[in-house]
């Protein structure tokens, strides 16, 4: 971004060359002027530089009945750089990703035959979205779906997963399930249920519940309940439903960060429970 302008090429006899190209700044001739974007809540020289453990930001999402396309605007202080995943869940068909254009969902089917799409991209921008600042899904044969994104900040975007759907369990008629363990960085959690009466899932300690679609209470819709994490390890214990459901399936999301080189303590992740000079507890 702050080299952003015109190149100048030059003949060296051998090869062509990028030329030095002098602009002005503003109070001297410079190389490479740094340029300012508006991220929509501040100028900056550059995306953010990602760390450890990316935050949770914000999330959105709703069911929906009986509807063949889904366009779901992105949350409110979505920022340049930021990371977005998307979910679609769809009872009877595989769902398309038509916006954005150049990104590719993994797609699985589920026991019960609903399918989930997943999808992870760096926000660029509504330039880089055809919809405007939306995600668009299509299910082909229409029926009942459900879509929710969310978006977490200071993330490492240079390598995206092309199959960021980590882990998936399943589960019959219960009230509780085990919860993936977690995949290191932040791990995102989330609980996928089709029910008629589910509210509330209780997460065990150590996840921090983010966002949830219950849905109407007494119609059969697809809920999904989320939490995340940082670090690894072993499985942090069981999420505790409100009532039984008929199934449901824990997925495991990673959002991928940068080592910061800093001594790292986190209670109870005994991969990354290192000590040094400075310890942090996130």
């Amino acid at each position: 971004m702050a080299s952003n302008y015109n190149r100048v090429m030059q003949w060296t006899g051998t090869a062509w060359r990028e030329g030095t190209k002098k602009m002005w700044d503003g109070s001297k001739w410079t190389d490479k002027p740094a340029v300012k974007v508006w991220d929509g809540q501040a100028w900056m020289f550059k995306y953010p530089d990602p760390v450890q453990y990316p935050s949770f930001q914000a999330a959105n999402g709703a069911p929906k009945e009986d509807s063949e396309y889904r366009t779901y605007k992105l949350p409110t202080g979505v920022r340049l750089g930021d990371l977005v995943v998307s979910i679609c869940v769809a009872r009877n068909d595989m769902p398309q990703l038509l916006n954005p254009t150049l990104s590719i969902p993994q797609t699985k089917r589920l026991a019960t035959g609903s399918w989930i799409a997943c999808v992870v991209f760096r926000y660029d921008g509504p330039r880089e979205l055809s919809d405007g600042e939306s995600v668009r899904w299509r299910i082909p044969a229409g029926g009942d779906s459900t879509v929710v994104n969310y978006v977490y900040r200071f993330a490492s975007t240079m390598n995206l997963p092309v199959t960021p759907l980590q882990e998936i369990k399943e589960y019959k008629n219960v009230f509780e399930v085990p919860m993936n363990s977690p995949r290191g960085n932040t791990s995102l959690f989330t609980v996928i249920s089709e029910s008629k009466n589910l509210s509330t899932v209780q997460f065990p300690e150590g996840l921090i519940s983010r966002h949830s679609i219950g849905g109407k209470f007494g119609e059969n819709q697809i809920r999904v309940h989320a939490a995340d994490t940082p670090g690894s390890g072993a499985s942090v214990g069981t999420a505790k439903l409100d009532t039984t459901v008929p199934a449901a399936a824990v997925v495991t999301i990673k959002i991928p960060g940068a080592d910061d080189g800093l001594p790292t303590w986190i209670l109870g992740d005994a991969a990354a429970s290192v000590l040094g000079k400075t310890t942090y507890l996130q």
